[in-house]
């Protein structure tokens, strides 16, 4: 198959890392396959960019792709109509049998240069939301007039894009986003970060890596970890990633609760990331990010990590509850029960490391995610273009 992979974003985040996963899986398996890329539009330290030069997959940053101007203002055709004429030529000469969007954005120019092309090539939406498509008046015309297949990363999403969207269940496929598993092995030789970061050698490191918005409920965290230090005086939280909105997520309730003392801020970290991952003994993830496919959960699991998640979202499909890890409501309390459960049992925290090791390297391979979406492609090739 002919792909073309459109994402419309610079930044490395979420839905970046399995797009390029997907496409450096897809070309192994003989496909020709390319990827459209936004080029940063000021020199930055990490971007999706720097990533794809050093995976070498085919890619271009050809198209200007600025989404500044949101697709429902005035101004949007005007500004985009380069790019939608440009597109329109590339998607005539190529001739991609599938053309994989990833943000309402690249969706909208997308669709309608495949439709100005007179190419009946397939437009798949990849949803990579924390929740399913809001059925607004936006979403509802895009998958009305552009999209012939969705692909989802959860079975709560997979059926109500289908039921909002009114398609049919065969053309909403659930694919979960994959990892590169061969960075992740627990036995590995790893930086001394307890160290860098101030903590000592008995203590037990909880940690969370997250973009710090209020909606991560780093809040209800950080009143479980006054509960916690108060029973276990050696435990050290360790918060690793930035947002905007750190003073009121972070810093304002470490002050509120009284917990400065043992909750250690780690920055955004790149190059020793894997590092600073291997040093945690317990993790901890409350709410997927807007991009829905929970990576720092999935890496923490990758890395033998015994992890305690909330009953929300796609969480409890990613975790078995007692088996490969910890499902609670998250409430201050129960998240105090649940991480103090672990402190002092050091024999559990290994069991659901070891199996949440396993059920991540069976489930998050990169072949079994790729074999799902040649598969998905291959059927809506098959079923056509939507009537």
């Amino acid at each position: 198959m002919k792909i073309l992979h459109l994402f419309s974003n610079w930044k490395w985040t979420g839905p970046a890392d399995p797009t390029l996963n997907l496409c450096k899986g897809l070309e192994k398996r003989g496909h020709d396959v390319t990827l459209v890329y936004r080029k940063p539009p000021l020199p930055v330290e990490d971007s999706i960019e720097k990533r794809v030069l050093q995976a070498g997959v085919k890619a271009t940053d050809r198209f200007q792709l600025d989404h500044s101007v949101k697709f429902y203002h005035r101004s949007f055709l005007p500004t985009h109509l380069r790019d939608i004429l440009d597109l329109t030529q590339y998607l005539r000469q190529e001739k991609f049998d599938i053309l994989n969007v990833h943000h309402s954005h690249g969706h909208l120019l997308g669709g309608i240069a495949a439709r100005r092309s007179g190419h009946p090539v397939i437009i798949i939406r990849t949803d990579h939301k924390r929740d399913p498509l809001k059925p607004n008046l936006g979403n509802r015309f895009l998958i009305s007039q552009f999209t012939d297949g969705m692909i989802t990363f959860s079975e709560r999403a997979r059926r109500e894009d289908a039921e909002h969207f009114g398609l049919p269940l065969e053309r909403v496929g659930k694919i979960s986003p994959a990892l590169d598993l061969n960075r992740y092995d627990p036995q590995g030789k790893f930086k001394d970060m307890r160290t860098l970061f101030g903590i000592g050698s008995k203590d037990i490191v909880i940690g969370m890596i997250a973009r710090f918005q209020k909606y991560r409920r780093t809040t209800v965290f950080l009143e479980a970890v006054k509960k916690i230090a108060r029973e276990f005086p050696n435990a050290k939280v360790l918060l690793v990633g930035r947002s905007s909105q750190m003073e009121q997520s972070v810093i304002q309730p470490m002050k509120q609760f009284g917990v400065e003392k043992w909750v250690v801020l780690g920055g955004y970290r790149t190059n020793d990331y894997l590092d600073t991952l291997a040093c945690m003994d317990i993790f901890v993830f409350l709410m997927a990010g807007s991009d829905g496919t929970a990576r720092a959960l999935r890496e923490a699991m990758a890395m033998g990590k015994p992890v305690i998640v909330a009953n929300r979202g796609m969480l409890p499909e990613l975790v078995e509850e007692g088996i490969s890890g910890l499902v609670v409501n998250d409430t201050p309390e129960e998240l105090a029960r649940a991480v103090l459960r672990l402190l002092h049992h050091p024999e559990m925290r290994e069991i659901l490391g070891k199996a949440a090791y396993q059920k991540a390297h069976q489930d998050f391979q990169l072949d079994r995610q790729v074999e799902g979406v040649e598969t998905f492609y291959q059927e809506m090739i098959r079923l056509g273009k939507r009537k």
